[in-house]
């Protein structure tokens, strides 16, 4: 996942939902240090599609990942 992966409480089903939409599209979680204007992942899933699709040079995306499953 990444060094700076913080996993959400077991009981909180839309944001483990939004840590797999983002980490099946390429997004990981390393440590944010130095990289101050890299556009911060979304709060809630519903911003997430926006969010991937905003971002296809994102510096946390890994390149040549499949299409993520809805």
């Amino acid at each position: 996942m990444g060094r700076s992966f913080k996993a959400p409480k077991r009981t909180d089903e839309e944001q483990w939902k939004k840590v797999e939409k983002l980490w099946r599209a390429g997004f990981r979680f390393p440590t944010n240090t130095g990289w101050y204007e890299v556009a911060p992942y979304p709060e809630r899933l519903r911003e997430v599609d926006e969010f991937i699709s905003q971002n296809p040079d994102h510096p946390f995306r890994v390149k040549n990942q499949p299409s993520p499953r809805t």
